[in-house]
């Protein structure tokens, strides 16, 4: 359940474009919102540039909610440190359910930049992170933001970390989601002296492709029981290029998918798929660690 949203901000109009979704889904779930600044100087002015920003954005944010008569509260908070450091440190301290923030982005008031910390931040936190692309929200409507959602799959338990955080953002926005797995028709085997490609035979790839459906059914009847739309599709291909390209295609306005794990999908999402679908996918990318709601 989402009870508690982050929101860091450096002072750009950029990143202030997280808001934008933290007020739809704080509005839709009636969660807590927590702005949260931080700087690296010594110096004491910073610290009352950041109180006179961080109030600004409180009162219109609190406006917001209040007008779509929404009980929701918003906090702030100014810390010194490390951005991601500090990000990471207090989204597990205080409980936080879901972090908005923006991927790529320019220095504001603090001297930081929001698309390297984004990185950062993803790669400590056992936080769900929700990533923005600065400057693709044309067209992203306050009441809906999240109509039509993307989830790829591996068949693994790993690869299924983001299922309950993509079901209570189905169920409050009455989304449609579409699952997806990508099937790889060669092997990767590490050899000695690099890593060696084999193409499965007509008779592997059958067979594969009747176990990726009725896994796909699997997890599809837990959205149908919860009373979302969902269907089911299976490419094959480059797993990267695949999400890109369906994501792109399909009109989805989030793509949803583990950032860790030990097999399938998730032992590349932070290595050269994640890399690919976070510099060339245009969605907003929502990453879930495999900790979040115990999944082992």
């Amino acid at each position: 359940m989402i009870d508690k949203i982050l929101v860091p901000l450096d002072g750009s109009q950029l990143g202030e474009e997280a808001l934008k979704f933290a007020v739809s889904v704080a509005a839709a779930v009636n969660a807590q919102i927590d702005l949260l600044t931080v700087y690296e100087s010594n110096e004491k002015e910073h610290e009352r540039m950041h109180e006179l920003y961080l109030q600004k954005i409180r009162e219109e944010i609190s406006s917001t909610l209040h007008n779509n008569s929404d009980a929701a509260r918003v906090n702030t908070q100014i810390n010194r440190g490390q951005p991601a450091d500090e990000i990471v440190k207090y989204a597990e301290e205080k409980g936080v359910s879901l972090i908005i923030m923006v991927s790529h982005g320019h220095s504001g008031i603090m001297p930081w930049s929001a698309g390297s910390t984004a990185t950062k931040v993803v790669q400590k936190s056992t936080i769900p992170v929700l990533l923005i692309r600065a400057g693709n929200i044309a067209g992203v409507t306050s009441v809906n933001p999240f109509s039509h959602i993307l989830l790829p799959l591996d068949g693994s338990p790993f690869g299924e970390s983001a299922i309950p955080l993509v079901l209570d953002l189905a169920a409050a926005f009455h989304s449609e989601v579409e699952l997806l797995r990508v099937v790889e028709l060669v092997e990767h085997v590490h050899t000695v002296g690099g890593i060696d490609h084999f193409m499965f035979s007509d008779e592997q790839n059958k067979r594969m492709e009747n176990e990726v459906g009725g896994y796909l059914h699997e997890i599809a009847r837990r959205f149908l029981n919860a009373g979302i739309n969902v269907k089911s599709v299976i490419k094959t291909g480059d797993a990267a290029m695949e999400i890109i390209k369906v994501s792109e295609s399909g009109n989805f306005d989030l793509v949803a998918m583990s950032s860790h794990g030990k097999s399938g999908i998730t032992k590349w999402v932070l290595g050269s798929v994640s890399h690919k679908i976070l510099q060339a996918g245009k969605k907003p990318l929502l990453l879930v660690r495999p900790l979040y709601k115990n999944v082992t």
